[in-house]
């Protein structure tokens, strides 16, 4: 066999080689062939972004819609194709333009697919939208701002507040003033107390918060009002309070104490009287003790709360509290130096109202309504008549008064 030319061997591998490249080129066409056998696919621009706001059974969609001027429709799918919705694309302006529509839906959680077409039906690719819808049943869950501590005064009181939650919007207080006029305020989250001026003791105030489930919300949901009542009595406000100390009352006393220990507002210090009967039987069982309560006021109630661990029967077992509007002549005669009924004639001559006489109290700590008042009062007195334990010494931290 001759030995071939390298002219020929160069002939022979072209020759090859574009029989190869004829047989792949077939090979492609037909693949291509395969996938535009039924025309090529058209596909429009996705949305830029979707904002989607949660309100009560319903959702509002925002979507943002690039330039591209074919794009005239979008749809929207849920994920198990149980909801669907078309909606029209009207631009606001050339170029970049955002479009927003309402859907009703029962409350629940949501994932959509959003497509924007054209109006020969093609689509872009799919845009995945979560979404969740609030109603009834998230409405009845809400719990209101609670009200820790109500502290009622003569012309106000004092709401005090837990921590709102963090959904809180708002919170609304609406209460009657005492001329029945229905009074609302709104407390930002921020206020641990609200003053509710000149109200009507004994009123029924409510409370109602409001509430964004999420940061997307489109409107609050209130939950269902709470009503409280108002005091009918209120503390006299203690820090007005002063004493009188009338010839032959009762000095601040021994022991570190003294007169503002009983009003101060804090049972952590105790009155002890001094316990000589020769230079202090002002002291001593019977006592006075007078105050001037700063303001008049409709006395309703007194407190009296004994030396905390100690000395509980030296609290009064009898005793006697009266009242007047005219200081002025109103001192007394020495009740150690006379009878206890010539020491009340001679109260009375002086413009003084018996408003309470117990007898048999057993309570080192108590607490007793002053019910036969019908008069606003500045002026009071406390008598003590005879300890629980019999002896001579008074001892006890705390006295409270208050007004209707």
């Amino acid at each position: 066999m001759k030995n071939l030319s390298v002219s020929n061997i160069l002939f022979l591998v072209s020759f090859f080689a574009l029989i190869v490249m004829s047989t792949a080129c077939e090979t492609t066409l037909e693949t291509y062939d395969e996938f535009v056998k039924e025309g090529e696919t058209v596909y429009i621009g996705a949305a830029d972004t979707v904002f989607v706001g949660s309100g009560f059974n319903k959702l509002r969609f925002w979507v943002a819609i690039n330039a591209d001027p074919k794009i005239k429709k979008g749809f929207l799918e849920s994920s198990n194709g149980e909801i669907s919705h078309e909606f029209e694309i009207q631009r606001n302006k050339p170029g970049n333009d955002t479009i927003s529509f309402d859907l009703d839906l029962p409350e629940g959680e949501y994932t959509f697919g959003l497509f924007l077409m054209d109006d020969a039906g093609n689509s872009s690719v799919r845009k995945e939208v979560p979404a969740t819808v609030y109603g009834e049943k998230y409405r009845e869950n809400l719990i209101n701002r609670t009200v820790q501590k109500i502290s009622a005064y003569k012309d106000h009181a004092v709401v005090s507040w837990s921590e709102a939650e963090p959904n809180t919007q708002t919170t609304t207080i609406t209460y009657e003033d005492r001329q029945g006029v229905s009074q609302s305020i709104h407390v930002e989250n921020e206020s641990m107390e609200t003053i509710l001026s000149d109200y009507k003791r004994g009123s029924v105030f409510s409370v109602t918060s409001s509430f964004l489930p999420n940061a997307n919300a489109i409107e609050s949901f209130q939950a269902s009002p709470i009503e409280t009542e108002l005091p009918e009595q209120y503390m006299i406000n203690k820090a007005n309070i002063t004493a009188l100390k009338l010839p032959f009352d009762a000095s601040d006393g021994c022991y570190g104490s003294s007169y503002t220990r009983l009003t101060d507002g804090s049972t952590a210090e105790f009155w002890h009287s001094c316990e000589d009967p020769e230079t202090n039987a002002e002291d001593l069982y019977p006592w006075v003790m007078s105050f001037d309560l700063g303001d008049p006021a409709l006395i309703s109630k007194f407190r009296l709360d004994e030396r905390a661990g100690c000395c509980g029967e030296r609290s009064p077992a009898e005793y006697q509290i009266w009242v007047t509007n005219d200081i002025d002549g109103a001192a007394t005669g020495n009740i150690d130096e006379m009878s206890l009924e010539d020491w009340e004639e001679d109260a009375q001559a002086k413009g003084w109202t018996k408003a309470l006489e117990v007898t048999g109290n057993s309570q080192p700590t108590f607490e007793v309504t002053i019910s036969n008042l019908a008069s606003e009062y500045q002026y009071v007195r406390l008598v003590g008549i005879a300890s629980i334990g019999g002896g001579l010494a008074g001892n006890f931290n705390e006295f409270t008064f208050w007004g209707k």
